[in-house]
């Protein structure tokens, strides 16, 4: 009966462990202060080893530490259900234990990379987890009734208990997942969007004409960076100001993304320059047709507030070829045409001579 007893009381402190394991994953996820990361990593490292050995004990029997800090020794399972349930636990704690098990057994600090990734699967797989080490205690709670009548009372206490602790966690990993996403989504925007127009961001732009760049390569597909300079710009924020200046700005990025195609990427380099990289785009006549609807486009008038102004805009155009031997070459190139366009009367569009 006393090892019974501790078998459930460990059972029932692997249901504590997956909550504490999910609440530290998501703490270092969002945390900045060095102070409080060193602390909440040594609960995680301290959660994931007592989980782990626990479990593992569960299914082949070995030494733990029991909740008084002393070695208990534990049985392995034995029953069908109980033996299915460890099972069905090992197979869904092994991916997060792989991702975790290099730096806990060592104490190490966890990359960002990793806490993103075991954070999400803990999320995942969390409340499956609870429920298998709920139906654990409940299957050694009835094995234990069987073989000894006086442990009735402690299984109807601990299922109650057992099953407040389920909604207490179920509504507390809610919270945490839904605050956790809004901050992934309010960082991830940050990190690639342009404050102002909402287009891409320069970084953002130069790691998709990367990608585009390297897929054009292995495809050997077409590629073409439109790269655009407003005309008249400055004059705007001289006259109007630099509100009416940023309502030109959004008005051009919405135009360029109504006429780019589905799969072009439109983004905004700084100040009043604009790229769009179009991908399998290698004829010219697609691509000078495209950038005379931009032209048009952004030449029609623009309302800003008290009146309306209008601007043009200048194009410079490259498309990739053979001699084109890194991404940077071909916004070289594209820069290049723009000011060539720029010194040609401005408002029009040209090719990269080396296209």
């Amino acid at each position: 009966m006393a090892r019974d007893a501790v078998s459930i009381n460990l059972a029932g402190r692997q249901r504590m462990l997956t909550q504490r394991i999910t609440k530290s994953l998501l703490q270092l996820h969002v945390s900045h202060s060095s102070g409080s990361r060193h602390v909440i990593e040594q609960e995680l490292h301290q959660a994931v080893g007592l989980f782990n050995k626990t479990l593992t004990s569960f299914e082949h029997g070995g030494t733990v530490t029991g909740g008084d800090g002393n070695p208990v020794e534990l049985r392995r399972v034995a029953s069908g259900q109980a033996v299915t349930l460890v099972d069905q636990a090992m197979r869904i704690w092994k991916p997060i234990n792989v991702m975790l098990l290099p730096y806990t057994a060592r104490e190490a600090t966890i990359p960002d990379h990793v806490l993103a990734s075991a954070s999400k699967q803990m999320l995942q797989d969390n409340l499956q987890l609870l429920e298998l080490m709920n139906l654990l205690t409940s299957s050694m709670e009835s094995d234990s009734v069987s073989r000894a009548n006086t442990l009735r009372a402690v299984q109807t206490v601990v299922f109650f208990l057992a099953l407040l602790n389920f909604f207490l966690i179920v509504r507390q990993l809610r919270d945490q997942a839904s605050h956790a996403a809004m901050l992934g989504q309010h960082f991830a925007a940050l990190a690639t969007r342009d404050s102002l127009t909402g287009l891409f961001n320069r970084r953002e732009f130069k790691d998709a004409l990367e990608r585009e760049y390297a897929s054009a390569r292995r495809r050997k597909g077409g590629l073409a960076l439109l790269l655009m300079d407003l005309d008249g710009f400055k004059q705007v924020n001289d006259i109007h100001g630099h509100e009416a200046g940023d309502k030109v700005l959004c008005a051009v990025a919405s135009r360029i993304s109504e006429v780019a195609r589905a799969n072009d990427t439109a983004a905004r380099m700084g100040g009043d320059e604009f790229v769009l990289i179009c991908p399998d785009l290698s004829d010219k006549g697609n691509a000078a047709t495209l950038s005379q609807r931009l032209i048009d486009a952004i030449n029609q008038p623009i309302d800003i507030g008290v009146t309306h102004t209008q601007i043009g805009v200048s194009i410079g155009i490259a498309i990739c070829s053979e001699r084109v031997t890194d991404p940077e070459e071909i916004i070289r190139q594209a820069d290049q045409a723009m000011y060539t366009a720029k010194q040609a009367g401005r408002n029009r569009y040209i090719f990269s001579a080396e296209g």
